[in-house]
């Protein structure tokens, strides 16, 4: 169901409040004109009863009652009231009737206003009249008569409609003016709710813009001191997020940067065992697949056996064993679980090929040692047997013997010689068929590493040109990646350091520009058994590497 706007709503609860305020007021309002009305009526008609009686009195003396009945038609023009003079409850003289008729009225003593004047001195009442055919108000009061007419009771009816008209007119002006008043609140608070609904919008705009992480957004001016809180609250909750977004990012990339520049493969395993991210170096050992995320291992190109060690149903955990990879590769691949995570585990693949290719290489070694060396070593051990037992009975025969076995022991130095060299060319072959280093990878792990002590001393690293692909190099990942870190820490403190990588035919050349601490030491040394080494080229360290190809 949707929810009522905060404009309607609040016009809806302000016309609602006034309808009831207004509605008491013009109830209260119209009763208290009515009473106002009703007593000015009623004093109106007392005044004019004691008119009347002063006009009696001085009127004197009538002739009898037709006297007083011809008296009273000849004031009923000029009073503007009914005035009727009672008898015993006998109508003696009536403004509204003539004299011939005053006899066929009815008797009257039984009239409210009547029998109250008798018994109370004053008497009033308000009902139709039946001679006049509307609403009257009846006013009563006893007469002590005068010479020629009895005493009676002396009655006074107005019109109670003339009163009604002019309530019924006060009535369409006071809706008039309670309608105005109605329809000008309505207006102004749909005006002040408009002017709440703006701010309000106003600030959850800046908030939806915080969530889409315009974290500098800010809410500067407030409609309203309420309103300063809650702005004050969104630039804070924004400041905040915007600095733990900021570290969350920082840390993301730094730890991108690690997993990347990592020479191992590594990947990111759910509970059901699909891969949820990779570094670089597991990509290239498993090239067939761009985008292994989100699927299992063997959708990404690896092996069954490695599928079965890292998504089956009991998957391994610590080392699981040596399993071999695209291109004649080889990997050692362990498990672990991730801390405070039970869903999630790491899967390490550490590329083995050169280790190996060396043990590959020392057991070939020892069996063409062992199969080459064994028959000229057993006729060497014959040969110095036959010399032994000779030596004292023929000396020339033990000679012979002897010279046999110093041409034996000639051939074991030739074997020995020719099994260096085959292991040395089977090292070098195994060494050119190792995976290249990538400069970009290590320079971004040594980065990483390096961060808190550069910040701590106010030193400032920017890669600022570099090629668009990997920069790969035949030197140790490892090394690489601490004579990298070895070069940012010498920094001076406060310096600022633009790095750059360039890649020719032969060399990948890395380029430090900056402040350079002339008393270190370069640490090019450990760079020499790959072909690299390190140089100070006027204020900036260049490292030039031999190229893998």
């Amino acid at each position: 169901m949707a929810k009522r706007s905060i404009t309607l709503t609040y016009l809806l609860w302000t016309w609602g409040i006034f309808l009831l305020v207004l509605s008491a007021v013009f109830v209260f309002a119209t009763r208290q004109s009515e009473h106002t009305v009703v007593a000015e009526a009623e004093d109106r008609a007392r005044s004019a009863l004691g008119l009347v009686r002063h006009l009696f009195i001085t009127r004197t003396p009538v002739s009898g009652e037709a006297g007083l009945a011809a008296y009273v038609d000849s004031l009923g023009p000029h009073l503007g009231f009914r005035l009727t003079y009672i008898v015993d409850g006998r109508v003696v003289a009536d403004s509204e009737v003539k004299t011939s008729g005053v006899a066929e009225m009815e008797n009257h003593a039984a009239r409210p206003e009547v029998r109250q004047a008798l018994s109370g001195g004053y008497g009033q009442d308000v009902r139709l009249s039946h001679t006049l055919g509307r609403d009257m108000l009846y006013v009563a009061e006893p007469f002590p008569g005068i010479p020629g007419v009895p005493a009676g009771v002396l009655r006074l009816a107005l019109p109670v409609s003339s009163l009604r008209g002019e309530l019924g007119r006060l009535r369409v002006t006071l809706l008039w003016v309670l309608g105005l008043v109605f329809v000008a609140g309505g207006l102004v608070a749909y005006g002040l709710a408009r002017s709440m609904s703006h701010s309000v919008k106003e600030i959850s705009d800046v908030v939806a813009a915080i969530g889409r992480g315009e974290y500098d957004r800010r809410i500067h001016i407030v409609p309203a001191r309420d309103f300063a809180p809650l702005a004050e609250a969104v630039n804070v909750l924004a400041e905040r997020v915007g600095a733990h977004v900021r570290e969350i990012e920082e840390r993301r990339e730094r730890q991108a940067a690690i997993l990347d520049g990592m020479a191992e493969g590594v990947a990111i395993l759910d509970d059901r065992g699909r891969i949820q991210a990779v570094n670089r170096a597991l990509s290239a050992m498993f090239p067939g697949n761009a985008d292994p995320a989100g699927k299992t291992p063997i959708e990404a190109g690896m092996s069954l056996a490695i599928e079965r060690c890292l998504g089956g149903e009991h998957p391994g955990q610590g080392p699981v064993g040596r399993y071999e990879l695209p291109g004649e590769r080889m990997a050692e691949i362990s498990v672990v679980p991730v801390a405070g995570d039970a869903h999630t585990r790491i899967a390490t693949f550490h590329d083995v090929t050169e280790v190996a290719a060396l043990d590959r290489i020392f057991r070939d070694f020892v069996i063409d040692a062992s199969h080459r060396l064994r028959t000229p070593l057993t006729k060497v051990q014959g040969y110095a047997e036959t010399a032994r037992d000779l030596a004292a009975s023929d000396p020339d025969a033990a000679r012979n013997a002897l010279d046999v076995v110093i041409r034996g022991a000639g051939d074991i130095r030739e074997v020995i010689d020719d099994l260096l060299a085959a292991a040395r060319d089977r090292f070098a072959a195994a060494a050119a068929a190792a995976p290249a280093g990538d400069a970009l990878a290590a320079f971004k792990q040594a980065l990483a590493e390096s961060g808190s002590l550069l910040r701590a001393r106010g030193v400032t690293a920017r890669l600022v040109a570099a090629p668009a692909g990997p920069a790969p190099v035949r030197v140790d990942h490892g090394v690489l990646t601490r004579v990298l870190a070895d070069l940012l820490g010498q920094a001076p403190a406060g310096a600022t350091v633009a790095v750059s990588v360039a890649v020719d035919e032969a060399v990948v050349e890395i380029r430090f520009q900056g402040p350079v601490a002339l008393d270190a030491a370069p640490p090019g040394e450990v760079l020499a058994p790959w072909g690299g080494s390190v140089v100070l080229d006027g204020a900036a360290w260049v490292l030039r590497l031999p190229r893998a190809t």
